[in-house]
């Protein structure tokens, strides 16, 4: 395979094989940082090594999210998201050139909007939020555990690996846990994938069941947004939070309130879920690190680890875009003023000249300054809740691996931005 032949954004490719180890290799040996030029996507510059990626990440300044591509995806999906998106905001009145969401914005305004919530997502605040971690945790392997036992066979990700992530963030916006469900669905939903026709009613096309959970999803968002109104906003939640903040001294306005809340319950929802799914595939694929870490799960030091190398081995977050605000040199290449950039995180942490082996699954792995949660201004907000998260998650389920097998072939939605997992079946080490 030249480089010139290889692929890195064919959909169907991550649905059927899952992400292009292979082609990101060959660009980080041959053509680092590379003019990436291919039928159906918007031509960009490739960054696939990990200083590179670093780099690119850190400097908001000459890389910024604000110009309009935030993420790659295939032009006629780039197309349909800023028409739908401009639609929608039109038909409310709205401004349908305000970013989405405060993730689309660059330094002071990103930082403004960051700030408002940024307290809630700190270590002291996961340490004040550890002990519901565990007990939630506990429950969902027990659940999960008494599914294997009762049937012989469960599916990690609805019966499992949704389960934590859906209701710590329900639970941080203040949702009713009868909600979970259907914020799941709505969130689900998002990645446009045929399986995802079981949310359909009778006589409704694909195009129109998602259209009608968009609005559902808005429609419970505003929802919310009344209910604290009533309540004057006292409440510890993210949205009452939110309502209670201002920016240079006006409130927030119901589009930047809507594109808020959004972002937060996508972002803690679906990355934490595909990184739990990842590491225990991965766990299960390598017994005698399963069994390691069995043996020393009272350690906290020692699951702390692990769940840093599944981090790495998973890259939940596939990459991010940005724009080139003036001429700039990386690796030797002319980056122009206007130029697009695609910063391959998962590359970056698989790059030999970070990591030693970095195809070893090695859960004693360290130093482990992996990417998967970027670098520089857009470090990612939920970056404690996850880690928190998943040292919890893991220590619960770890004892369950154990004595589980895969059945069958992991299934994968095919999306450019994340590596959405959505079904992989295992079963008992005991059944017949």
């Amino acid at each position: 395979m030249r480089v010139d032949e290889a692929i890195i954004h064919d959909l169907e490719r991550y649905r059927t094989e899952g992400y292009p180890w292979a082609e990101w290799d060959l660009f980080r040996k041959e053509a680092p940082v590379y003019w990436y030029e291919r039928d159906g996507i918007t031509p960009f510059w490739s960054i696939t090594r990990y200083e590179d990626v670093r780099r690119v990440s850190g400097d908001n300044a000459v890389f910024a999210n604000g110009e309009g591509r935030l993420r790659l995806d295939l032009e006629e999906r780039d197309q349909r998201f800023w028409e739908g998106y401009r639609e929608r905001m039109t038909a409310r009145g709205w401004d349908p050139e305000e970013p989405p969401d405060f993730i689309y914005t660059d330094r002071p305004v990103h930082w403004d909007m960051r700030r408002l919530v940024a307290p809630e997502f700190t270590p002291k605040a996961m340490r004040s939020r550890e002990e519901s971690l565990i007990l939630h945790a506990q429950l969902y392997a027990e659940q999960f555990a008494k599914i294997i036992e009762e049937n012989g066979t469960a599916d990690l990700v609805e019966d499992l690996a949704v389960k934590l992530p859906l209701a710590t963030i329900c639970e941080m916006m203040g949702a009713s846990p009868e909600d979970w469900e259907k914020v799941h669905a709505w969130t689900a939903v998002l990645f446009d994938d045929p399986a995802l026709m079981r949310f359909a009613k009778e006589g409704e096309s694909k195009k129109e069941m998602r259209r009608r959970m968009f609005v559902e999803f808005e429609e419970w968002i505003f929802k919310q947004i009344a209910d604290r109104r009533s309540s004057d906003c006292s409440g510890p939640d993210l949205i009452s939070i939110l309502l209670r903040s201002e920016i240079d001294s006006q409130p927030l306005t119901p589009q930047q309130l809507l594109g808020y809340i959004k972002v937060l319950i996508l972002a803690g929802n679906e990355t934490t879920r595909n990184a739990a799914t990842g590491g225990m595939i991965a766990l299960i694929e390598h017994p005698t690190s399963l069994r390691f870490l069995a043996d020393r799960i009272d350690e906290s030091d020692v699951i702390d680890t692990a769940v840093e190398e599944i981090l790495r081995w998973t890259s939940p977050v596939i990459q991010f875009a940005r724009v080139c605000t003036r001429d700039t040199e990386v690796n030797g290449q002319i980056i122009r003023a206007g130029d697009h950039v695609g910063i391959w995180h998962a590359s970056a942490n698989r790059d030999e000249r970070q990591f030693p082996e970095p195809y070893l699954f090695d859960v004693q792995r360290t130093p482990n300054e992996h990417l998967a949660f970027g670098h520089g201004a857009h470090f990612c907000l939920g970056t404690h809740l996850a880690r928190w998260e998943l040292r919890s998650f893991f220590r619960a389920v770890i004892p369950t691996l154990c004595n589980l097998k895969l059945d069958g072939a992991i299934e994968r939605v095919g999306h450019l931005h994340v590596g959405p997992i959505q079904r992989q079946m295992v079963v008992s080490n005991t059944s017949t």
